[in-house]
């Protein structure tokens, strides 16, 4: 019992020192970033997986079932195929989701998968206000895994996208690729790790002569599984190339394995805490959600609440396990 609480009490202390260390009121390390709002394909930066997203959409230091095809690295090392599906629903009626699937093949684990966007249908008008009827919005995008175990304690991973977006009758298209780590360092319960997100270039833009920029951005975390008891610790650290540092913390709590209670939040961007006139950077931006695990099937929830306006967020996760 008392290596239990000691153990607590550390990792309680660690992860309280960084979040005071990181989140703290200073000017200076938080400013408005000159790229907001200036980069296309900016559905990107959301994670659909509702396993990570319940925990404030840490995922840098993840590896299990939740990361697959999420993370570059996560495949790396599956023993058997994985089927994964995902269907989120977002804000004023914006839908998406993707489908995937992993698995070994002759030593190399290999992902795919199919991501989609509905944006729902629109009123056309013209200059002079005049209806031109309806139309729709979509993207979809194609995404190749590849990942190694190279050491026992370090996966490695790349991802490889083609996407395209379609508005009305205008078309973009763009090529993006993700790298990333997991590392399991000599600390019992501990994984670090990082992916570099979104790297690429938009092929066909909108409108002729635009250049356009890629939502690029870091994320480099740790996870601290509990010894003495059944929690999961997360904290991420997020850089984007269009905002502000984005900082992230979740829990997880397992119960005998099969049921999992998520929770999580994450720091605001000084836009954002402008837009709901909030002093605190973790206002409004909890999320929460739960899971189960049953023989080979795993199924995940995650929602966050109405943080600005717009209506709340509703995601879900369904992965299994093949032959």
């Amino acid at each position: 019992m008392k290596k239990r609480i000691a153990e607590l009490s550390l990792v309680t202390a660690i992860f309280a020192a960084v979040f005071f260390l990181i989140s703290g009121d200073n000017a200076s390390a938080r400013s408005v970033n000159d790229g907001v709002g200036r980069t296309s394909f900016t559905w990107l930066k959301t994670i659909s997986d509702a396993g990570i997203s319940s925990a404030g959409g840490t995922f840098a230091a993840r590896d299990d079932a939740s990361a697959m095809l999420v993370h570059p690295a996560a495949i790396a090392g599956i023993t058997s195929g994985q089927v994964k599906m995902s269907y989120v629903s977002h804000y004023v009626d914006t839908q998406y989701g993707f489908i995937g699937y992993a698995r070994r093949i002759k030593d190399r684990d290999l992902g795919v998968r199919l991501t989609y966007v509905n944006y729902g249908s629109f009123n056309g008008r013209d200059l002079n206000n005049e209806s031109t009827g309806t139309f729709t919005a979509g993207d979809v995008g194609l995404t190749f895994n590849y990942a190694k175990k190279v050491r026992d304690d370090l996966k490695l991973g790349a991802m490889a996208s083609v996407i395209s977006s379609k508005i009305d009758d205008y078309t973009a298209q763009a090529a993006t690729v993700d790298i990333g780590a997991v590392y399991y360092p000599p600390f019992e319960g501990f994984t670090v790790g990082a992916a570099l997100m979104n790297m690429g270039k938009v092929i066909k833009s909108y409108s002729n002569g635009y250049d356009e920029t890629m939502p690029v951005y870091l994320s480099v975390g740790i996870r601290k599984k509990l010894s003495h008891a059944p929690l999961t610790l997360f904290t991420d650290a997020i850089f984007p190339n269009d905002n502000d540092v984005i900082y992230a913390y979740g829990v997880e709590v397992s119960i005998q394995e099969k049921l999992f209670i998520y929770v999580g939040t994450r720091s605001l961007s000084e836009i954002d805490k402008e837009s709901l006139k909030s002093k605190t950077d973790y206002s409004g931006t909890q999320s929460f959600g739960f899971g189960l695990e049953l023989s080979s099937y795993r199924f995940n929830y995650a929602f966050s609440p109405d943080t600005f306006s717009l209506g709340k967020i509703h995601k879900i996760t369904l992965s299994s396990q093949t032959k």
